[in-house]
């Protein structure tokens, strides 16, 4: 399930889980949704190789995209 984030008391935005694979490696994150939107534009627009899935199945263990900031 979806989940907000809060900033300073006021929601910011939904994290989002977003899989990244490429061959047999394949990486699950959570994001906040305009992080994950950017970040699956940007991979797709690099490789055709790499395939980016954003979905709603957020898992409270998963790991925060990495350099998640540089994406916000």
């Amino acid at each position: 399930m979806a989940k907000l984030i809060s900033s300073h008391g006021r929601v910011t935005s939904r994290l989002r889980h977003i899989r990244i694979e490429a061959g047999a490696l394949t990486l699950d994150y959570q994001a906040s949704a305009e992080q994950a939107r950017d970040v699956a534009c940007a991979l797709t627009q690099l490789s055709s190789d790499l395939m980016v899935t954003v979905d709603d199945d957020v898992c409270c263990d998963l790991p925060r995209l990495p350099c998640a900031g540089l994406w916000s």
